[in-house]
């Protein structure tokens, strides 16, 4: 055919058809659950804001992703490349009809010019959940404690959250004498050392003309431990004042014994978005060294832009496709599970609407009923419920449909048996 279009996708950008979104759909469930357990509320903002409310918020490094441009009226507007800035920004514009501490969870896309790669893509789903209105550490506890909770509802078995503070690291700065000036260059340099090792952390710390001794000093200290290094920066305000407040969040999340041995502290930690003021962790699968799935800490000063004073801000955002590729790679979820639901076949013509009649009260009582639309040799309509991956098939004939019956086949094990409408839903209920 003349003038064919080549059917393709844009880099970064991805289709997911019924495996995929079975697996999407299980992962938003769960966070949504959860979050609604922990008193969170339900929050959507638009796709595109205008570019002067977002920038300045995230950082140099994240500005130079932002999918920026005119729109028709010549606004300049740009596409979210997160979801807490667009949060900071509605929740300003709605300040007197929002009661604080405003607790919310959000599920939506945002969208970034990345280097596609592994893992990285310019248009996925962030799951966040935050609290504004309160600076208490138990707000930060609560939010570490969720993501917890959530790891585990996923099947994760081995997992833990990395915890430390900017304001550990101002103090680490001030107390080796380094100038405040550089405060940002170093948590962004120390952020990368995981990615590029001690060594090449160092090298840029020099290159921001940081004193090569001072360098040195800054990384033989972030490998003490809580206490070790709380001794070194004691003397500073900064310093003190975020030990004492990891401390805190530690302890808090401790109270729940399930979970102590999932937190600890670790002063290489530090987040690459400028928007954090004060605690911040990361989440991490440990078990075949999946690395991080989930980031967060502390803002106070993000609404701020927007109505001239601080609102202490803390919440946390796990990516749904990192989560979705992982559960995909160690096939996690139970088959059974995801894919119990009925295909109705009717052998001939007469029984099709005995098999829509089957089909509304299987329907009605919570089972997924598909009908098979054409009529054809049996063995094909059986093939489709093996590709589609189908546990029942509920066979009718002139027969059955005389009985009031079906034939229902369990595609796992094959057997087969002639059974009323009832029996049908007591056996599939039973699994």
């Amino acid at each position: 055919m003349e003038g064919k279009l080549e059917p393709k996708t844009l880099k970064g950008f991805n289709d997911y058809f019924s495996d995929d979104m079975k697996i999407r759909d299980f992962i938003r469930n769960i966070f949504k659950t959860i979050a609604i357990s922990y008193g969170f509320e339900a929050l959507e903002t638009p796709a595109l804001e205008y570019s002067e409310l977002i920038l300045g918020q995230s950082g140099d490094e994240a500005e130079k992703l932002y999918y920026r441009f005119k729109d028709n009226g010549g606004r300049d507007v740009m596409l979210k490349y997160e979801l807490m800035i667009p949060m900071c920004r509605a929740v300003a514009q709605n300040y007197n009809n929002i009661a604080f501490p405003y607790k919310r969870y959000q599920i939506q896309n945002v969208w970034r010019a990345e280097n596609v790669q592994k893992g990285r893509l310019r248009e996925f789903t962030q799951m966040d959940i935050d609290t504004l209105g309160s600076s208490s550490p138990m707000a930060d506890a609560e939010v570490i404690q969720f993501g917890l909770a959530f790891l585990k509802a996923l099947g994760f078995k081995k997992y833990v959250v990395r915890i430390n503070s900017r304001e550990i690291i101002k103090g680490l700065i001030d107390s080796i004498g380094i100038d405040e000036k550089y405060f940002e260059d170093v948590y962004i340099a120390i952020d990368k050392m995981k990615k590029v090792g001690p060594e090449n952390v160092k090298k840029e710390l020099i290159e921001k003309e940081i004193e090569e001794k001072q360098a040195t000093a800054l990384l033989s200290a972030l490998d003490l431990d809580i206490e070790e290094l709380g001794e070194i920066i004691k003397n500073t305000e900064s310093g003190e004042k975020g030990i004492n407040n990891i401390r805190e969040i530690i302890n808090i999340v401790k109270t729940n014994k399930d979970m102590v041995e999932f937190i600890k502290f670790d002063a290489t930690l530090t987040r690459g978005l400028a928007s954090y003021t004060g605690a911040v962790w990361e989440y991490e699968v440990v078990d075949g060294d999946v690395g991080s799935v989930s980031g967060g800490g502390r803002y106070d000063k993000a609404v701020s832009k927007y109505i001239g004073r601080e609102i202490p801000a803390t919440g946390t955002s796990f990516g749904l496709e990192r989560l979705l590729e992982i559960i995909k790679d160690r096939n996690m979820l139970n088959k059974e599970i995801v894919n119990d639901s009925i295909l109705l076949i009717s052998v001939s013509t007469e029984c099709i609407g005995y098999t829509i009649k089957v089909a509304n009260k299987l329907r009605e009582e919570g089972i997924i009923t598909n009908i098979y639309p054409d009529i054809q040799k049996f063995k094909t309509s059986l093939k489709y419920a093996d590709r589609k991956g189908v546990k029942w098939v509920g066979i009718i004939g002139e027969d059955e449909m005389n009985q009031e019956k079906i034939q229902l086949k369990n595609m796992l094990d094959k057997s087969q048996n002639l059974l009323s409408i009832e029996e049908v839903v007591d056996t599939i209920s039973k699994k």
